[in-house]
């Protein structure tokens, strides 16, 4: 016979439940008294997937090399998706990926 112990997250919730999707946390308000946000993120099998909101779109490379720096030893990729305050696009206007054979490639969508 075997057992299993779940341990269960501060909030009650057991492990399988604080980590599924549906399960995450809401995404920070945009702050327009900096620069830029980090409104959302989420890693997953060593990739970094941020969110950010800023006015500066012309930024985005230097905004996702101050993100993705610090955490480069963690992660085999970094991607940073760029919106606007409030998210009034669709899509991102733009995206900056990192990986350590590509180096940093922002790619523009609008």
């Amino acid at each position: 016979m075997v057992f299993l112990a779940l341990e269960r997250a501060a909030d009650g919730r057991t492990p399988e439940e604080a980590w599924a999707l549906e399960h995450l946390p809401p995404r920070r308000p945009y702050n327009p008294a900096t620069r830029w946000t980090l409104t959302e993120h989420l890693t997953a099998h060593h990739v970094l997937i941020a969110h950010v909101e800023t006015t500066h779109l012309d930024e985005s490379l230097r905004i996702a090399h101050t993100i993705a720096e610090p955490r480069k030893t963690k992660f085999v990729e970094v991607l940073v998706y760029f919106h606007r305050p409030g998210r009034p696009d669709t899509l991102p206007p733009r995206r900056v990926q990192w990986t350590p054979a590509q180096g940093y490639v922002e790619t523009v969508y609008d």
